[in-house]
C-alpha cells in the first residue's frame, strides 16, 4: 500500500540538412543553438527511452550536432519551452497541445502516439451503487479542470445525452483527488496513468468508463518548435524516425523500460510494469482520424468554457508531416 507521501512524490506536477546554412539568429529561437540541439523529455515514455539508448546522438553527432536533453515535470512545461525556442522537439498530451495553440504558441504537430484503451478511465469504489455513466447524475466526480480527464468525463456524458452540469464536478489535482477518493469525499474519479493504476491498487474499484470506449482515435503527439520545423525539415524527420526506433525497442524490451522508468520516478517496479503494459509506444503519421479526434477535443473544451478561444487543429500541423 502506498502512503500519501509516496503517492505525492510520484506526481510529475497535466534530419540531415547542413548546419552551416542555418542563420544563428534564427536558430537561437528554435531550440537549435549553434551546434547544440535541445530536446525535451519527461521521466517516462519514448523520449526517455531514446535518451537512454542515445538514439538521437547516433543520428546527429556525425553531422556535428550535439544533443542536449532538458527534463520537464509536465507536458505543459515542455510545450512552453518549445514555444519559446528553448527546446526544439518533444512530446505532450492532446489537451496541452490545444491550450498552447489557443494561446498562439509556436509549436507544430509532427507525428502521433495513439492512446491506448486502458491508460485512463473513470473509477468508482467496488461497493458503489454507480454502475454506469448515467448513474453519475447528481454525483460528485473529481478530475483536474482543463485536463484530459475533464475531456473524458464530458465525452462520456455526451454519449448518454447528458451535459457535464448533470454531475457535481470537483476540481482536484491527482494527489488530492486520490485521497478524496480514498476517503469517500468524491463518488467517482476520472484519472490517467500512473495514478489510474495506483488507485486501482489502493482500493477495490470498478471502471465505469475506459478511455478507449469513449474517445476514438485519441493520441498524444510528437511536436516541434515551428521555426525549427520550417528551417530544418530533415532534422525533424530524423527525430520522428528516431522516436519510432525507440518505440520499437520499448515494445520489444518491456522489462528494461520498466526498470528505467522505476529508477527515474521512484515508483515501485511492479506498478511501472503494469502502467507500461497499458501504455503505447507506437509512432504513427498524423492521420485524418487522429486529427479529427483532436479537433473534437478542442471543440469540446471550448464548449466547456475552459479553452479561451476556438482553434483549428490543422493550422498547427507541420506542412511536411506524413498523413496516414
Amino acid at each position: 500500500m502506498l502512503t500519501r507521501r509516496q503517492f505525492t512524490q510520484f506526481t510529475f506536477a497535466a534530419g540531415a540538412a547542413s548546419l552551416a546554412a542555418a542563420p544563428s539568429a534564427w536558430s537561437a529561437a528554435t531550440g537549435l543553438k549553434g551546434s547544440t540541439l535541445t530536446l525535451g523529455y519527461q521521466k517516462t515514455g519514448i523520449p526517455l527511452v531514446a535518451r537512454q539508448l542515445k538514439v538521437f546522438e547516433k543520428r546527429f553527432e556525425p553531422l556535428g550536432i550535439r544533443i542536449e536533453w532538458a527534463e520537464f515535470a509536465s507536458g505543459l512545461n515542455l510545450l512552453q519551452a518549445m514555444d519559446t525556442g528553448d527546446v526544439a522537439f518533444g512530446n505532450a498530451g492532446n489537451v496541452g497541445c490545444i491550450f498552447l495553440q489557443a494561446s498562439g504558441g509556436r509549436v507544430a504537430y509532427v507525428a502521433a502516439q495513439p492512446s491506448t484503451p486502458r491508460s485512463e478511465g473513470i473509477l468508482v469504489k467496488e461497493d458503489s451503487p454507480i454502475r454506469s455513466i448515467a448513474d453519475l447524475q447528481g454525483r460528485r466526480i473529481g478530475y483536474a479542470k482543463g485536463s484530459s480527464s475533464h475531456n473524458l468525463v464530458a465525452a462520456a456524458l455526451e454519449r448518454q445525452g447528458l451535459d457535464i452540469k448533470a454531475v457535481t464536478s470537483i476540481d482536484l489535482g491527482a494527489a488530492d483527488a486520490a485521497f478524496a477518493f480514498d476517503g469517500g469525499d468524491i463518488d467517482a474519479w476520472a484519472i490517467w496513468d500512473p495514478y489510474f493504476t495506483i488507485a486501482r491498487r489502493r482500493n477495490r474499484t470498478r471502471v465505469i468508463a475506459w478511455q478507449g470506449d469513449v474517445l476514438e482515435d485519441s493520441a498524444s503527439f510528437l511536436l516541434a518548435n515551428t521555426g525549427f520545423a520550417k528551417a530544418w525539415p530533415a532534422h525533424v524527420k530524423a527525430l520522428v524516425e528516431g522516436s519510432a526506433e525507440a518505440g520499437r525497442w520499448a515494445r520489444a524490451n518491456p522489462a528494461e523500460v520498466a526498470k528505467s522508468v522505476a529508477a527515474a520516478t521512484g515508483m515501485p517496479l511492479d506498478v511501472v510494469t503494469e502502467v507500461n503494459a497499458n501504455a503505447g509506444f507506437d509512432v504513427v503519421p498524423l492521420s485524418n482520424a487522429i486529427l479529427a479526434s483532436q479537433q473534437r477535443t478542442a471543440d469540446r473544451l471550448f464548449k466547456l468554457g475552459v479553452l479561451p478561444k476556438s482553434v483549428a487543429v490543422r493550422e498547427a500541423v507541420w506542412d511536411d508531416a506524413d498523413r496516414g
